[in-house]
């Protein structure tokens, strides 16, 4: 017999009996023989899987590999969300989002509740003028087609309805910051009441400034009527307007000043709680922001009541530079609000009496 063929004999750890290989128990003892070693087997780590969730956007049709964005880069389109669970599983890295031609890190594209993303900021600003031009035209064709522009009455009216084009875009920063559940503070409403006495005194303080300019600019069109230099008329379209306003009844004359504190709040939110507080992410310079903001306010004016808007160029410069400055002192819209209403209360005030 070859001696591979013998049983291999083992003995037990216990009694010292003769165990065959084969036998996991002493047949003496009883006891466990096999020596059970806890193997170190090395067990690679796995790394997370790696999978990525791309959505469609349903506006431009952009693909976007980003578990973070709420809206496209590209065209700011709501996108459909991921699930919590599907957020868990996936390996989180920084992103990359393809826009002109570049890579550029998703990071720069997040909504942030208490300021403004520059290129969010932007189309939310366009949105406010584009709603205004639609406004402003079907109006001038209502005013234009059903009344008659010599009976004074209508011509109140027609005073308080021009009023309706800049009340109404003020609306859509509100209905946005409410509707994305962000923060008012986003457009620089501040609910600090410690500092509400601060905030009433720099908005009586810019009354008197913008009363200032309101009688320098006054000044400057008598004088230049006076050198025969009044292509437009402008002192005699002012004067027959006072004079409308003085002689029709209280309720026009209460609802006509109430439209236009609307309206002077309207302009602050889309001026300076949109455009101001976007610009201001892309410049470290305030009063750069401040000028950009008042030239783009002078010019959006010299368009939509030429020619007054000509003649009153450097008055809504001088304007919107000094409500600008009100506001750089503490960000706080209420500070503009304040003076610009104040300031409206009073020349109605002046021109009735």
């Amino acid at each position: 017999m070859s001696k591979e063929s013998y049983p291999k004999i083992k003995h037990c750890v216990h009694c010292g009996a003769s165990v065959e290989e084969n036998e996991t128990y002493c047949p003496e003892c009883g006891k466990l023989v096999i020596k059970i070693n806890s193997s170190k087997k090395v067990v690679k780590s796995i790394s997370p899987q790696k999978l990525e969730i791309s959505r469609k956007c349903s506006g431009c049709g952009s693909i976007i590999n980003s578990i973070v964005l709420e809206q496209c880069p590209i065209c700011n389109t709501h996108l459909e969300k991921i699930p919590e669970i599907s957020k868990a599983s996936i390996q989180k890295n920084p992103g990359l989002i393809f826009t002109n031609k570049k890579l550029e890190l998703e990071q720069k594209f997040l909504l942030k509740k208490d300021t403004w993303n520059f290129k969010e900021g932007l189309n939310v600003f366009s949105t406010c003028i584009y709603i205004l031009i639609i406004v402003f035209f079907l109006l001038s064709a209502l005013i234009t087609f059903q009344f008659d522009s010599e009976n004074l009455d209508l011509n109140i009216v027609t005073m308080v309805l021009s009023q309706v084009p800049e009340l109404v875009f003020g609306i859509y920063p509100l209905w946005y910051i409410y509707n994305k559940k962000h923060s008012y503070k986003k457009l620089g409403f501040s609910s600090e009441k410690k500092k509400i006495l601060i905030t009433i005194l720099v908005g009586i303080i810019g009354t008197s400034i913008l009363i200032i300019i309101d009688y320098l600019s006054n000044s400057f069109i008598s004088i230049i009527n006076d050198a025969g230099l009044d292509f437009f008329d402008i002192e005699t379209s002012i004067i027959t307007q006072n004079q409308e306003i003085r002689s029709t009844d209280i309720f026009w004359k209460i609802l006509l000043t109430l439209s236009l504190v609307v309206v002077s709040i309207s302009s602050e939110i889309v001026f300076r709680g949109v455009l101001h507080n976007t610009l201001k992410q892309k410049f470290k310079n305030e009063y750069y922001v401040i000028l950009i903001v008042a030239l783009v306010y002078s010019v959006f004016m010299l368009l939509f009541s030429f020619p007054f808007g000509l003649s009153f160029f450097l008055t809504n410069f001088l304007t919107f530079t000094v409500l600008g400055v009100l506001y750089s002192i503490n960000g706080n819209i209420y500070n503009t609000i304040i003076a610009n209403s104040l300031y409206i209360i009073v020349i109605m005030i002046i021109i009735v009496l």
